[in-house]
């Protein structure tokens, strides 16, 4: 194996790794994570003992580089489909950032990271290394494979190194020991260069489907980014995509360790925090809408009322027109007189006929010019 130069951290103890064991079953059939619990406050996950020759994907060589990831008021309608959606793609967006299928699966990032110095790792030349020499066989895996780890380097600035171990894995059945190959390792690959990432994956001969996988940062790769949670997650992350039977060897560890980096440096927000969002979101919206209805019945009240106003003013004035017509009417119709008898002028007699004065009772006739004259016993006839 090569070995760094220079440019490291002279710091000298010792590092810290985690590791998981996983137990299911083979990769070309079917894919289990099984029960599984963690210990001691790692990542280390502890399953059966028992060992198996790898065992590759068969018919599975292409490439996947995807991720894991009313009111019935016309007036409201137009702004409630604005806000919902809004509302669609802030929980659509937070989906795509969280990988809504690994949400539950692989460790939720909770801090922001700062990217590694360039000062702090000098990068060298080898990514992996395959000991049984056809794990990673079929056409482009190791490009894919490579691929996936200089995506990781690039997103955190802490190189990974990923060793799949052969048929030596049998030699290290306790994840005591596999730590303990992985600190020598370690300092026989990079020396005093704490700015590495040692990944060493171990499928257990004679026992198809099972790993022991052990993450190994340098002091200032772990400090500074690689801290348990960043561990947890690429541990995850192996996990979730070895399970996945539309991945080969090559591309499931590359989509692995892209997603990774990606999310080891993004902080996230919690389930929680995002439901507590939404919740005063809709709260929010209905909120809204019933205002808006509100407002919208108190709007259609009044202009209710200022028609009924309107029509009753309308009413009213035809009812004085009429009145004014009938009064014109009158008017054209009666005249006024003075008795000729007694002299009274509170009279009114209709033209062309007789009337009677209200004071002394004389009979009078207005002709239809309205000029009156005392009736005689023939005019009263008629």
């Amino acid at each position: 194996m090569g070995r760094g130069g220079g440019g490291g951290s002279s710091h000298s103890s010792s590092h810290h790794s985690s590791s998981r064991s996983h137990s299911g079953g083979s990769r070309s059939s079917y894919r289990s994570s099984g029960s599984s619990y963690r210990s001691s406050g790692s990542s280390y996950r502890s399953s059966g003992s028992s060992y198996s020759r790898h065992s590759r994907s068969s018919g599975s060589s292409g490439y996947s580089g995807g991720g894991g990831g009313g009111f019935g008021c016309s007036g409201c309608f137009t702004p409630f489909l604005f806000l919902f959606l809004v509302l669609a793609g802030f929980v659509f967006g937070f989906m795509d950032e969280m990988h809504l299928d690994t949400i539950y699966k692989v460790t939720r990032s909770s801090i922001q990271r700062e990217k590694l110095p360039e000062s702090k790792c000098n990068p060298i030349d080898e990514w992996y290394k395959d000991d049984w020499g056809d794990w990673i066989d079929e056409a482009g895996e190791g490009d894919y494979l490579i691929s996936g780890l200089k995506s990781f380097y690039d997103s955190t600035g802490v190189q990974p190194y990923l060793w799949i171990m052969g048929e030596d894995g049998k030699n290290y059945k306790s994840t005591e020991s596999l730590e303990e190959l992985a600190e020598v390792t370690y300092k026989e690959m990079f020396g005093d260069d704490e700015g590495h990432l040692l990944i060493i994956f171990s499928e257990y001969p004679n026992e198809s489907g099972n790993y022991k996988l052990t993450v190994t940062p340098g002091f200032d790769a772990e400090t500074q980014v690689m801290d348990q949670e960043a561990k947890d997650i690429l541990l995850d992350y192996i996990e979730y995509y070895y399970e996945d039977d539309d991945l080969n060897e090559g591309a499931f560890f590359q989509t692995a360790f892209r997603e990774a980096g990606e999310r080891i440096m993004t902080k996230q927000m919690s389930l929680n925090t995002m439901i507590t969002i939404v919740i005063i979101v809709l709260v929010l919206i209905i909120g809204l809408m019933i205002t808006i209805s509100i407002i919208k019945k108190r709007r259609l009240a009044v202009k209710k009322q200022k028609v009924k106003q309107e029509l009753a003013e309308k009413n009213k004035a035809a009812i004085e027109q009429n009145q004014k017509k009938y009064q014109e009417a009158l008017a054209q119709t009666y005249v006024t007189v003075t008795c000729p008898n007694c002299g009274s002028t509170d009279t009114s007699i209709r033209k062309g006929t007789v009337g009677y004065c209200n004071y002394c009772g004389t009979a009078m006739k207005a002709d239809e010019n309205g000029n009156v004259v005392i009736c005689t016993g023939n005019d009263t006839q008629t």
